[in-house]
């Protein structure tokens, strides 16, 4: 990867963005609210204004940018179509990418459009847990359960760019209703909501836990909480973190069954939750997945942090973009 470029990470709440180089180094940052309750336009003119910012902060002028990458919570097609946008409703069934393009007025600048965990598989690919291997499987933990899947260095993205979404890979054929409409998913089992509904099912069953007064109040209680009370020796709440483990380390052998990858990653609020999530995915894999699929794998949390998604939206502007002329014109 060569030159500079733009990474945008387009989330439901905010927007970030940034100036980043060839080595991954974010050169400046922006950070502005998405504005959803506004409408389409009024996001896309505010990607629009964090790219414009981002630049200017770098002391960047157009004409030295590679490209804008931009990643969202979307299912797009190869057509550039938004098909979903989970938390971006207002975006679905038009094209993002080109419109982003017009609003900051043209450039001469390609707008890459990609799926948010693709870009974050694509961050750890090129400068976290994956730099030194071809292949790799990111899971992304959190409200939901998304992925991101890199082989020989490259997003791969199925045929219609759904592929990825090991969130919704079936683990029970008769269990709960997912909220993607299908029953027995992944993520109705192991995304943050799910572990505290398995937690409030565990409490009306009458098991004990020192959160059962909260639970029984009717107050906010997260997934954070039930991996503190885990560390501090809650029985209960340990055996749900063992038990979530065990979900996902069932479906990491499903991925690595499929794919053979290198190196398996998983990010987002839950890994706070360290080795009491971690180890019983490291187990279950070694009690399920054949020999030849565990030879020199690794099973790790990222630590790149927030950072993941603004410096993968980067590296698709970065890695696609082709090389642009000088050109002698001032920058607007």
């Amino acid at each position: 990867m060569t030159g500079k470029a733009i990474g945008i990470d387009l989330g439901g709440t905010f927007i970030k963005a940034g100036a980043v180089d060839a080595s991954g180094r974010i050169l400046s940052r922006v950070k502005l609210p998405t504005g959803v309750p506004e409408g389409r336009a009024a996001v896309i003119a505010r990607v629009a204004q964090a790219a414009d910012e981002a630049r200017r902060k770098a002391g960047l002028a157009w004409r030295r940018l590679r490209g804008i990458g931009l990643g969202a919570p979307i299912v797009i097609g190869p057509d550039g179509i938004v098909h979903h946008a989970f938390n971006l409703k207002c975006l679905q069934k038009r094209k993002l990418a080109e419109p982003v393009r017009q609003a900051i007025g043209g450039k001469g600048l390609r707008v890459m459009l990609d799926n948010d965990a693709n870009v974050a598989a694509l961050a750890e690919s090129w400068l976290g847990a994956g730099r030194s291997a071809d292949s790799l499987v990111l899971f992304t933990l959190g409200t939901g359960i998304g992925g991101g899947i890199v082989l020989d260095g490259r997003i791969w993205r199925g045929a219609w760019g759904a592929g990825a979404e090991i969130g919704h890979q079936t683990l029970f054929p008769d269990g709960v209703v997912c909220q993607c409409g299908n029953v027995g998913c992944l993520e109705a089992y192991a995304s943050a909501p799910a572990l505290v509904r398995r937690l409030k099912e565990a409490v009306a069953a009458g098991r004990r836990t020192r959160l059962a007064r909260a639970v029984k109040a009717g107050d906010d209680v997260s997934a954070r909480d039930v991996a503190t009370a885990a560390k501090a020796g809650d029985r209960l709440c340990r055996s749900l973190m063992e038990e979530t483990g065990r979900f996902l380390g069932i479906a990491v052998t499903n991925m690595l069954h499929i794919l053979n990858v290198e190196i398996v990653v998983f990010t987002g609020g839950m890994t706070a939750a360290g080795s009491l999530l971690l180890k019983p995915i490291r187990d279950e894999v070694r009690h399920r997945a054949f020999a030849t699929v565990r030879r020199g794998l690794k099973i790790v949390f990222s630590r790149m942090g927030n950072d993941a998604g603004l410096r993968g939206a980067a590296a698709l502007a970065l890695e696609r973009a082709p090389a642009r002329r000088r050109r002698r014109s001032r920058a607007s």
